[in-house]
């Protein structure tokens, strides 16, 4: 079990869809074995996220504390499963880990990609920093950051040891931002272990950048093979005003529902699956209620949603009280 793993799929024990704040099933997740050390780690280029912890071996359960650890459902030459064991979780709650070797995916991109000396990175098949590319550059805007964002891509020529960087996206009018970003990028050669790519000329790498200067924060975020802002955004979580927002609205309707003021708990977590619709808690609790009040159409269509997201209690509530009718599973 010992090295390097990349995670290629992601469930929930019970077998429902994942949802989740900061994974999705494509999100890139590494976990490193050594002795009896582990590590997790959520960023392909640089190990700023990672985490590590020591951890006994009981037979096949990993423990990590005295109340969670990881099962080992599967463990064969290349291929690992891991499923989360936390006690008092039930099993729409805990994930499920599907794994590959590290190195076995790398050879294999590398083989589909053939003799081109010319290539382009992904995040299973990349460069990885010595330190973090987003220091870097919060350290040349200092405190003069403003709202923007950036697309663009890093071009490596290993021939020649060197960085240019193009820019083909940016909704600022300020070219010297575009400039001082470029310049730190451009630098950043030594930066980066090219160890493993010393059979190219050059590698690109797209990526995203959003410069922010709120109340609560400023500074540079960035996330490498994607033009998406909207993954970008996803990796660090989201908005956390508004994910805050949200559970105060949940925890609202946990007090209304306590009080017995159905209504208003119906409208409070209603409220707080439309700011956070990762928490999908506050979709069965309000499907429970309106259960509880005779609603039953109303509860039918709450875990009609869920069945479609993928969640079986969500399916199994839904083919034991609602009737067959119209909806895109069947029921209603």
């Amino acid at each position: 079990m010992n090295g390097d793993w990349i995670k290629y799929k992601i469930e929930m024990k019970d077998g429902s869809s994942l949802i989740d704040r900061f994974l999705t099933d494509s999100s890139y997740v590494n976990y490193t074995f050594k002795k009896l050390e582990m590590c997790t780690n959520g960023n392909p280029t640089h190990r700023v996220n990672e985490i590590c912890f020591p951890f006994s071996l009981n037979q096949n359960f990993i423990i990590t504390s005295s109340t969670s650890g990881y099962e080992i459902e599967r463990v064969k030459n290349d291929t690992l499963i891991l499923c989360e064991r936390i006690n008092g979780m039930e099993n729409d709650k805990l994930k499920r880990f599907y794994f590959v070797k590290q190195q076995k995916l790398f050879n294999e991109i590398k083989e589909e990609k053939g003799e081109s000396k010319n290539q382009v990175a992904n995040e299973f098949y990349t460069p990885t920093l010595k330190s973090s590319l987003m220091l870097e550059l919060n350290k040349a805007f200092k405190k003069k950051h403003s709202n923007f964002k950036t697309k663009g891509i890093i071009k490596i020529d290993l021939k020649n040891k060197n960085i240019s960087t193009s820019i083909n996206y940016t909704n600022t009018n300020d070219s010297s931002k575009i400039e001082r970003i470029k310049k730190v990028i451009n630098k950043s050669y030594r930066l980066w272990n090219l160890s493993k790519f010393k059979h190219l000329d050059t590698l690109e790498m797209p990526f995203v950048l959003k410069d922010e200067k709120t109340k609560t924060f400023r500074g540079i975020s960035m996330k490498f093979f994607t033009d998406s802002f909207y993954q970008l955004d996803h990796f660090y979580g989201g908005d956390t005003r508004v994910i805050q927002k949200a559970g105060d609205y949940f925890n609202k309707g946990i007090r209304s529902y306590q009080n017995k003021d159905y209504e208003s708990s119906i409208k409070n977590f209603t409220k707080s699956y439309e700011l956070d619709p990762k928490n999908i808690d506050a979709l069965y609790n309000r499907a429970a209620i309106y259960y509880e009040t005779g609603k039953l159409e109303l509860a039918c269509k709450d875990w009609n949603e869920l069945s479609e997201l993928g969640q079986k209690r969500g399916i199994e509530l839904l083919k034991n009280n609602c009737k067959k009718t119209t909806y895109n599973n069947g029921y209603k």
